[in-house]
């Protein structure tokens, strides 16, 4: 409906500016009693011409708006994007971690039990020894009372 009435408008000034033209050529000052119309429509047709160029200006403003508000969807459209990457890119970051953490863990367990096998082992030769040297200092303790008695 708009842009009918915009075109009606155009079409109604432009019929102004001619008509004003062709009044001027034409002896129609007889007729309407000595009023020159020309004048008039020249005005009327100005007017209409400024009415024109704001409404041109405000849709030029109207179709800025709108394209501004289509290069922000574009840049929250591609922001999204790189977020969503960001997303999976963390995600892959830490499921990689969390396995080397696993494998870091089972491999320090690992090594934490060898250790502990072989302390045991070494704790277990020294008991041994300990139990020995008990034996050998109770025999020798026999044998110097013997010798003193």
């Amino acid at each position: 409906m708009r842009k009918i009435l915009k075109i009606l408008l155009i079409i109604l000034f432009l019929s102004l500016v001619v008509f004003a033209a062709i009044v001027d050529r034409l002896a129609i000052e007889t007729v309407l009693g000595g009023l020159r119309p020309g004048p008039y429509l020249r005005l009327i047709s100005v007017l209409g011409m400024f009415v024109a160029v704001f409404l041109s200006w405000g849709y030029k403003r109207k179709i800025e708006a709108s394209q501004k508000y289509v290069r922000a969807q574009e840049v929250l459209t591609q922001a999204d994007q790189r977020s969503e990457q960001a997303r999976l890119e963390s995600e892959r970051l830490e499921k990689r971690l969390i396995a080397e953490y696993e494998q870091k863990k089972m491999g320090l367990d690992e090594q934490l039990l060898q250790l502990k096998q072989e302390y045991e082992e070494r704790i277990m030769a020294l008991k041994e020894q300990n139990m020995a040297l008990k034996e050998s200092v109770g025999k020798l303790m026999k044998m110097v009372r013997k010798a003193k008695a």
